[in-house]
C-alpha cells in the first residue's frame, strides 16, 4: 500500500533532520565551545592572540614528542619574566632554537633574525611571529633601535649574539657587541640560556621536526649598570655561557652571511 501523505512527510522530516540537523547542531555546539572556552584560553598564550596561542601550544606538544624537550633552571626563567623587560641571550645551535625557548612560557619573545635568512615569500610568517629583522651585511642601527624600543616598553627580546648557527656544534663563538649595547643601555633584565642536544640539521623543517634530546638551561638573570661598556657586557655574557655549557670557546669568528 502507498504510504499515507502524513507518514511520508514525517519520514522525510526525520531523514532531513538526521542528515542535516544533527551535523549542523553539532557544528554549532563546537563553534560555541570554541569561542566561549578555547579562544579565551588560547589568548593567554604568547602575543594575546588565539592564533599565536594555538601555535605555541601545538609546538610544545611537538617538541616534547619529537625532541624530548626538557628545561632546567625554570625558576630563573620565571624570575626574569616577572621583572618586566627581558633580554633573552642564547647560543645558536639550529633553526629550532627560538621555538624551544618560547615553549618555556607564555610571554611573547620578539626574536631578532637575520634578514638574509628569512627567504622570499615568508614575509607574512615573520610578521605574524613579530620578528625583528637584522641586516648582517653592515651596521644595523634600525634593528637595535627597534629592539631597544620594545625593551623600553617592557617587552621581551631574544637575541643570538653569535650571529648565526654555529658549526661545528659544541663551541661558543665570539658574541657580537650589539648584545652588550642592548643589555647595558636598556636597563632590562638579561636572561642567559644555554641550548644543547638539538637536531644536527641546517634546514628549518629538519631542525624543528627532527628527532633529538633538546635541552634548554636558563641561567641566573642579571642586570648590567649603564656605566659598563658594551664590550665588557658582551664579554661577561659570553663567559657565563662558556662556564654553564663547559663547551670550549672558539675565538675564530664565523662569516655572518651564508653563501648560497
Amino acid at each position: 500500500m502507498p504510504m499515507p501523505l502524513e507518514t511520508a512527510l514525517i519520514a522525510a522530516s526525520f531523514d532531513l533532520w538526521w542528515w542535516w540537523g544533527i551535523p549542523l547542531a553539532a557544528y554549532a555546539a563546537l563553534a560555541i565551545a570554541w569561542w566561549v572556552f578555547a579562544v579565551p584560553a588560547l589568548k593567554r598564550g604568547p602575543g594575546g592572540t588565539a592564533a599565536l596561542g594555538l601555535l605555541w601550544r601545538s609546538s610544545k606538544v611537538l617538541l616534547r614528542w619529537r625532541q624530548e624537550l626538557r628545561f632546567e633552571g625554570i625558576e630563573h626563567y620565571e624570575q626574569a619574566m616577572a621583572s618586566g623587560a627581558v633580554l633573552v641571550v642564547a647560543n645558536h645551535t639550529g633553526a629550532v632554537d627560538p621555538v624551544l625557548v618560547q615553549a618555556a612560557g607564555p610571554r611573547l619573545i620578539r626574536w631578532m633574525m637575520a634578514r638574509d635568512m628569512m627567504g622570499r615569500g615568508w614575509e607574512d610568517l615573520w610578521a605574524f611571529l613579530r620578528i625583528i629583522p637584522v641586516n648582517r651585511s653592515g651596521t644595523d642601527t634600525a634593528s637595535l633601535l627597534a629592539a631597544m624600543r620594545m625593551l623600553k616598553r617592557g617587552g621581551v627580546v631574544g637575541v643570538f649574539p653569535e650571529g648565526r648557527i654555529t658549526r661545528p656544534p659544541g663551541t661558543i663563538r665570539p658574541f657580537q657587541e650589539g648584545v652588550g649595547i642592548l643589555a647595558a643601555r636598556s636597563g632590562a633584565t638579561v636572561l642567559p640560556c644555554w641550548i644543547s642536544g638539538t637536531p644536527d640539521a641546517d634546514g628549518m623543517v629538519d631542525s624543528v621536526f627532527g628527532r633529538s634530546k633538546s635541552r634548554v638551561v636558563f641561567l641566573e638573570p642579571v642586570r648590567y649598570q649603564r656605566s659598563m661598556s658594551a664590550a665588557d657586557v658582551t664579554i661577561d655574557l659570553r663567559s657565563r655561557l662558556i662556564a654553564a655549557s663547559r663547551w670550549p670557546a672558539c675565538d675564530e669568528e664565523m662569516p655572518l652571511t651564508v653563501s648560497p
